[in-house]
């Protein structure tokens, strides 16, 4: 695990990309200042080929088990920390505030949870060459963005929004 939470350290700022903030302080935010109020499957395409290409921290084209789990480590631990998730689409980010959740650190237990998960996750995405290139990555992010599309109408608002940054983060329901 050691290794694993050396690696998140030293690519937060990496992978992530963004630089902490209070929720409460949007407006001076490094992130935008916009709240999405929805959010295209187009857009959440955009948003995970730059999230891929930023987390394949060794430039190989795919990610291996140990950049897939600090990408959702760190996207768990930005959520907790700021109770919002950043969703990268055109020139300027948008945040989705996270339901229910007040920003505060995250707790190792469910540091660890979300690193188990990710990478039995990595696992299922990656197939038999354990690697997941771009088109697998965005094939699971789309997945994730069409299990909150509750209506089928291929934007996310409202409670959807909220249901999607819970699954980008990582974070449990009620968390």
């Amino acid at each position: 695990m050691v290794p694993l939470l050396m690696k998140s350290a030293a690519a937060l700022a990496a992978v992530a990309g963004l630089a902490l903030t209070s929720a409460d302080d949007f407006s001076q935010s490094a992130y935008g200042d916009e709240l999405l109020t929805s959010l295209s499957e187009a857009d959440a395409v955009d948003h995970a080929l730059r999230v891929f290409e930023r987390s394949d921290r060794n430039g190989d084209g795919a990610l291996d088990v140990d950049e897939y789990t600090a990408l959702s480590v760190i996207t768990a631990e930005l959520a907790y920390l700021n109770g919002f998730v950043t969703i990268e689409t055109g020139d300027e980010p948008g945040l989705i505030s996270l339901p229910n959740t007040a920003p505060s650190a995250l707790p190792q237990s469910e540091q660890v949870r979300v690193a188990a998960v990710a990478q039995h996750a990595f696992y299922v995405y990656a197939g038999f060459d354990a690697r997941i290139e771009a088109d697998e990555f965005v094939k699971a992010q789309t997945t994730l963005f069409k299990a909150a599309d509750r209506n089928g109408n291929g934007m996310l608002k409202r409670n959807e929004l909220g249901v999607f940054a819970q699954r980008q983060a990582g974070v449990a329901a009620g968390a």
